[in-house]
């Protein structure tokens, strides 16, 4: 072993990653993820160090312990590792390795990203597609915004011709402060692309930072991009070198500059492939909304000819276009909510249809408190599958979805990962050893019951918290009709309460708070579209339009009309 050990160390590794806790030398890569799909690397983990958490999304990877001690941590779970041994790690599971010994541990790693099933693209008659034509740009900033907070990346859709659809989500410190603005001078990196799939590419700028980019196709032709960034393989070498110069040069704080680069994520090469397989399927099913709202406008094209031929009245028509649409939104959501990009969200569990209408309203029900909707959804979900004799494992399987879902609502809130892994793994060992509908429904009610305990202690840890989480309950549902008993209702206290609190709190009482709300975003619609003012009102939650025009008046000192003519279109 030790001779192995040396031999390999010994060899010139041209692909070399460092990182704070260690390196890892890289000694294959795939030429091309289709037919080739393992890479293997030389991992060395510095004394007392560790290669922090992290996810893997669809790759797994075999361990060989060549020298040293350390522990394997997966989902929580530790392993010890000793030379010789062989470890494992699946995909779709948070991994970390640690070295508390005093010398160097080494391990030669297979790293293999999962292939992803296909999505079927229907085919269209059409030969020309825009896709701004075809799917809403308010679809597409929520799928961008989703899919930016799980990656922890910025995100950003393009046309066809690589113009900007929508404005960069969570772009970095570095990014902002740098001086092309956007305006990136970027290369397409050969090396690193040419393993992806054809035309997926990767581009380096002028600092080493990486973005990929990965067409989204219609009938075979490019239709536009996803582009997603900024991360690093590898710092330059002279990096603080050239950031002082620039700094120097556009009057930049240098200290800023070169913290802001060191904050972007180093990762490790072969994860790109990983990256690119999973923006492959939000391209997919981006293709995939296009083509049913394409379908659907053609069908209702078609319904409108039949009943002019037939001179079917009215309101008919209207009747029959009222259908469509509600079909037509229901389908986009359905699309939309399935990039949760979990492992199953993009397939059938055991040929049952996973039922993501049931796990929007769960998880709706969870983020509201609302315990007696989100154990009443578990309950009928469940007997309707015992009714139908669906098999008490295909619906623990889906079970055991529902509640990733449920942990993903209560770790968005509480950031606390032990808690969540605590809770989560007591209730996935007792729902797979369930032998009836009794006790999974049992057992399903108590995981979401302790959930929405765990939510509702963490709100009311004091005051000011509470007042946090129903200042944000408001920005997020201002649209709704809210008033101070169904926010009351919502957070479990009085009404009388929560005014005294709201308002000692933020100055300010309730309903002048949710119409401030309302009307900034209404300022937004007048400033930046053409929709009519009526809707605009509906749109921020006023079913009156005299009723929005007074308050608009009241805060802003103008009509909405008159503030259009001054700030919009």
């Amino acid at each position: 072993m030790d001779k192995m050990l040396l031999q390999m160390k010994d060899m010139k590794y041209k692909d070399i990653q460092r990182f704070k806790w260690g390196e890892v030398a890289w000694i294959h890569h795939p030429r091309d993820i289709k037919s080739q799909r393992m890479s293997v690397g030389l991992v060395t983990i510095f004394p007392n160090s560790k290669h922090e958490r992290h996810f893997h999304f669809g790759e797994e990877q075999i361990l060989y312990v060549l020298e040293g001690k350390g522990i394997q941590v997966i989902d929580g779970k530790e392993s010890e590792m000793e030379s010789q041994m062989i470890m494992h790690c699946p995909p779709y599971s948070e991994h970390e390795v640690i070295n508390k010994d005093d010398k160097n541990l080494e391990l030669l790693i297979i790293y293999t990203p999962a292939q992803f099933g296909e999505i079927d693209q229907t085919m269209l008659t059409t030969d020309k597609v825009n896709i701004l034509e075809n799917i809403d740009k308010d679809i597409l900033e929520k799928i961008q915004l989703e899919v930016s907070k799980l990656l922890k990346l910025s995100i950003t859709f393009l046309d066809n011709e690589n113009r900007r659809i929508t404005e960069p989500s969570n772009l970095n410190q570095f990014c902002r402060l740098c001086i092309y603005k956007g305006d990136c001078k970027i290369n397409d990196d050969k090396a690193l692309s040419s393993p992806l799939k054809h035309m997926h590419r990767i581009h380096t700028c002028d600092f080493n930072i990486l973005t990929i980019s990965v067409p989204i196709y219609i009938n075979g032709t490019t239709v536009g991009y996803i582009n997603c960034g900024h991360l690093l393989i590898k710092r330059l070498n002279n990096i603080e070198k050239k950031l002082r110069e620039i700094s120097k040069e556009h009057s930049l704080d240098y200290e800023k500059v070169i913290k802001y680069y060191y904050n972007l994520p180093l990762v490790l090469r072969s994860r790109l492939y990983a990256l690119g397989e999973c923006l492959t399927i939000i391209a997919k099913c981006i293709s995939r909304i296009i083509v049913n709202n394409i379908t659907e406008r053609e069908m209702i094209e078609k319904n409108n000819k039949i009943i002019e031929k037939t001179k079917e009245t009215l309101n008919l028509e209207n009747a029959l276009k009222e259908a469509n649409v509600k079909l037509l939104k229901l389908k986009v959501s359905s699309n939309l909510k399935n990039l949760n990009f979990n492992k199953s969200s993009f397939i059938n569990l055991d040929n049952i249809e996973y039922p993501i209408e049931k796990e929007i309203e769960l998880e709706k029900a969870v983020e509201e408190l609302n315990e007696g909707i989100a154990t009443d959804i578990i309950k009928d979900l469940l007997k309707n599958y015992e009714s139908n004799n669906i098999s008490i494992n295909k619906a623990k399987n889906i079970v055991d979805e529902l509640f990733t879902i449920i942990s993903r609502v209560i770790h968005n809130e509480i950031k606390d990962i032990e808690i969540l892994y605590s809770l989560r793994n007591e209730y996935k060992n007792i729902i797979y050893s369930c032998i009836n509908y009794n006790d999974l429904s049992k057992h399903s009610i108590s995981f979401i019951e302790n959930s929405i305990n765990l939510l509702r202690k963490h709100f009311f840890q004091d005051e000011g918290d509470l007042i946090n989480k129903v200042n944000r309950y408001i920005k997020k549902n201002y649209t709704k009709e809210l008033t101070l008993q169904s926010i009351a209702n919502i957070f479990y206290i009085s009404p009388n309460y929560l005014s005294s609190v709201f308002n000692e709190k933020n100055k300010n009482s309730l309903t002048d708070y949710i119409n401030k709300i309302r009307i900034e975003n209404a300022k937004k619609y007048l400033a930046g579209s053409n929709i009519k003012i009526s809707a605009i009102g509906k749109k921020v939650g006023y079913n009156n339009l005299s009723y929005f025009s007074y308050i608009f008046k009241k805060i802003e000192k103008c009509t909405p009309k008159q503030y259009r003519h001054k700030n919009g279109r």
